[in-house]
């Protein structure tokens, strides 16, 4: 387990308890989250350790008869196509009343659902496999931003814009390129490129599917997880235990000023640090290199990024794992 991760608010549930299922090589755990109000987030996270299973998929199912899967993500491509299992549900799913909507990586409630389950579901040959389990409830949309003044100093990250990258490819690897900054600063320099299609899910041909990105990070030697934030002060200490957060924003026009992109409904920027008014991110949306590194307004990315669903990556490398 991460001695790091133990202490990020509790989101860590810890190591999953898996049974051997129908299938063989196939091992299956369950997890249970309760009642969940309408409208909440819900990002569950694989935590990689020494040793991955071949791939996995996820499943929420809740009173009533509801059910929907989430993506399924390959860690092996040597194995039977991950095509043959579902590719995960989208849109709304569930009897009237007791509904759910799928996002290929997490999920969030459109009513109260009651007797929520997490299903995972792990490709891992004979022996059980060795994970672990952040999952992440809040909010879909926080109208008010909880801003208590923590700051954080900058931690030190290079810059690498996705715009060097090839025209079809630049304007849609946003996270494989913030992913290969946080990895060069750990001291695993990526080629830009290839890591983006390491990234890529080969379903949905996307390159922004996050446990996909974490994949591809734990190859290039780096553990991971997925967590959602909903304050300054969750940001700022986890800056000031030295990890800098690949943040996904959205924003419209005029709403940050400065920004290389006039508008987005989703894009990934690597935060490092929290001023009193400002924060300092590497914007790969950078013209170049030059560019990446960006001060913007704090209220003004706090409210791009917390606003809506406030998700960001962790990475650490892959040796710092205790038994």
């Amino acid at each position: 387990m991460p001695r790091s991760v133990l202490s990020l608010d509790g989101d860590v549930c810890g190591p999953l308890r898996f049974e051997i299922g129908a299938e063989d090589g196939t091992w299956i755990a369950a997890v249970d989250l309760g009642t969940l109000p309408a409208d909440t987030l819900c990002v569950p996270s694989l935590i990689l350790g020494r040793c991955v299973p071949r791939r996995y998929r996820m499943r929420a199912t809740w009173e009533g008869g509801g059910a929907l899967e989430l993506v399924t993500i390959t860690l092996d491509a040597d194995t039977v196509p991950a095509a043959q299992w579902p590719q995960g549900d989208h849109g709304q799913v569930g009897p009237p009343q007791r509904r759910a909507q799928a996002g290929i990586d997490c999920f969030e409630t459109v009513d109260t659902l009651t007797g929520c389950r997490l299903h995972i579901e792990i490709e891992s040959g004979s022996t059980p496999p060795q994970v672990d389990l952040a999952v992440s409830l809040r909010p879909r949309l926080l109208r008010a931003i909880p801003d208590d003044g923590s700051e954080a100093a900058t931690l030190a990250v290079p810059g690498f814009s996705q715009m060097s990258c090839a025209d079809d490819i630049a304007r849609q690897i946003c996270s494989p390129v913030s992913v290969a900054m946080v990895l060069a600063a750990l001291g695993i320099p990526r080629d830009l490129e290839q890591f983006a299609y390491a990234s890529r899910h080969p379903q949905h041909r996307l390159f922004g599917i996050w446990p996909a990105n974490l994949a591809a990070a734990w190859h290039a030697g780096a553990s991971g997880v997925i967590r959602t934030f909903d304050s300054a002060a969750q940001a700022a200490r986890v800056l000031t235990a030295g990890y800098p957060i690949i943040a996904s924003i959205r924003f419209e026009a005029g709403d940050l000023i400065d920004a290389p992109l006039p508008r987005t409904g989703g894009h990934l920027v690597v935060l490092r640090g929290l001023g009193r008014d400002r924060v300092t991110v590497n914007d790969p949306a950078g013209a170049d290199g030059s560019e990446v590194v960006r001060e913007y307004d704090r209220s003004a990315f706090l409210r791009a990024w917390l606003g809506d669903r406030g998700v960001g990556y962790l990475l650490w490398p892959r040796q710092d794992i205790a038994p």
